[in-house]
């Protein structure tokens, strides 16, 4: 049986743009909990010496067939809300950590978000008014927050595909709310054929490339693997 090797480079930012962060950032990703976080759950963070922390809130379709995002519902867990993502910013901040706002999307059932593509106009109608409704509120969140970076969407690749025009409106309206930089996560197989990196200020890959066929490549086999899509 073959494995694929794949690594996750957390924060993998090229500019696009006449101005640059005067900081590399060093990223990590803060998974959501049930309750409130403190200082405890700060600490480790600090230990790896990391500058930025993204954080998730998430929006939930139920049914792909009637693609309606749900956020800040009872169900999801604290860290999740806009209530959460504040107090988690906060608490964050305070220890002079920088914020990056990243919001997911989840679909029911284990569908990938990538391949999201509504079968009517309705349906596209009530994707587009939902995720709206959605983005926006962590815009203005971002705004509150001064936080650093806002990732205006993650793994939509048939969403971006068919609806260019909506993504376009969509940034400006954003830009019209929130003053920091923008981005977006592409997964590693969709970076090439996405069209809107110049009305951004960063390119965000996922980058999950496959690196090796092998169950136990050698690190120079890794190494040059990576050189390609360096």
């Amino acid at each position: 049986m073959n494995v694929k090797c794949t690594i996750l480079i957390l924060g993998i930012f090229l500019s696009i743009s006449s101005k640059i962060l005067s900081q590399k950032i060093n990223g990590l990703s803060f998974v959501a909990s049930r309750e409130p976080i403190n200082q405890q759950h700060i600490t480790p963070v600090l230990k790896t010496n990391s500058n930025y922390i993204a954080l998730m809130p998430y929006g939930i379709i139920r049914d792909k067939a009637i693609p309606k995002i749900e956020f800040n519902t009872k169900g999801e867990w604290f860290g999740e809300t806009e209530n959460g993502l504040l107090q988690y910013a906060n608490e964050f901040q305070k220890s002079g950590i920088h914020i990056m706002i990243k919001p997911h999307i989840w679909l029911r059932r284990g569908v990938f978000t990538g391949n999201l593509k509504p079968n009517t106009k309705e349906g596209w109608k009530l994707l587009e008014s939902s995720y709206r409704k959605y983005i926006l509120t962590y815009a203005k969140a971002a705004e509150q927050l001064k936080a650093g970076l806002l990732c205006i969407g993650t793994e939509l690749k048939e969403f971006v595909l068919n609806r260019p025009n909506y993504w376009s409106s969509l940034i400006k309206e954003i830009r019209s709310i929130y003053s920091g930089k923008l981005t977006y996560a592409v997964n590693w197989d969709e970076y090439k054929r996405f069209s809107l990196w110049g009305e951004l200020d960063f390119i965000g890959i996922d980058a999950y490339f496959p690196l090796s066929a092998s169950k136990t490549p050698t690190i120079l086999e890794l190494e040059e693997s990576w050189d390609i899509h360096k």
